[in-house]
């Protein structure tokens, strides 16, 4: 068994035989979507930007997580009759006969006292200037095991944050593509973020119909 956390990039690549592709049409798709933000969701998004831009060099990971992430993802109502949010649970899978094991940070999925079917997952909450391990190889990593745990689609979704930062990244068959970094700081990027994750919802919710 090897746990989420102990794995790099080159790890991933090699042992899994996927690579990096700089763009893809279901990465590009995803960015590009747009979505209305009504008054009471762009009330919100305000003051969380207000506190994060006060405050991001100070939080520590779980500060960041509990004051900013939580609050701003739960704008987005990933809670459903079809799936929700899960956190800290623990996600197990055998990949090309590796037993990959570990907590996740955040995970949409089916299920409803835990997680069944994963689809969509944000990882890492780490501080900018801190981040000592791989969370793009960890996020993958996570996104591999969740794929044979979905028998539903061939392609995940994830992003992993750190700071104030957020990357989005789609697997699809043995190649991955990454967005470029987004900041939740700006004032015109925190609302990019916000219907990115509005998509993901969307993308979600097609996908959890056509499993029903």
């Amino acid at each position: 068994m090897k746990t989420f956390d102990s794995w790099d990039i080159d790890d991933v690549e090699r042992t899994f035989g996927i690579v990096e592709t700089k763009s893809s049409d279901a990465l590009h798709k995803w960015l590009h979507a747009q979505h209305t933000i009504c008054p009471e969701e762009a009330f919100m998004l305000n003051v969380l930007l207000k506190d994060l831009q006060m405050n991001v060099d100070l939080w520590n990971e779980d500060e960041l997580k509990f004051k900013f992430i939580g609050p701003f993802v739960s704008v987005v109502q990933y809670n459903t009759a079809a799936f929700r949010v899960f956190t800290q649970r623990t996600l197990t899978a055998v990949v090309n006969g590796i037993e990959l094991s570990g907590r996740v940070d955040f995970v949409v999925a089916t299920g409803k006292s835990k997680p069944i079917q994963p689809y969509f997952f944000i990882h890492e909450y780490k501080k900018e200037h801190l981040a000592e391990s791989d969370p793009r190889a960890q996020l993958l990593v996570e996104m591999l095991a969740a794929r044979m745990l979905n028998t539903a689609t061939d392609i995940m979704y994830g992003c992993y944050v750190i700071g104030r930062n957020w990357f989005f990244v789609v697997l699809q068959g043995d190649s991955y593509s990454e967005s470029r970094q987004y900041s939740a700081a700006d004032e015109h990027e925190i609302r990019q973020i916000f219907s990115i994750l509005r998509e993901a919802k969307e993308i979600i919710t097609k996908q959890a119909a056509e499993k029903a």
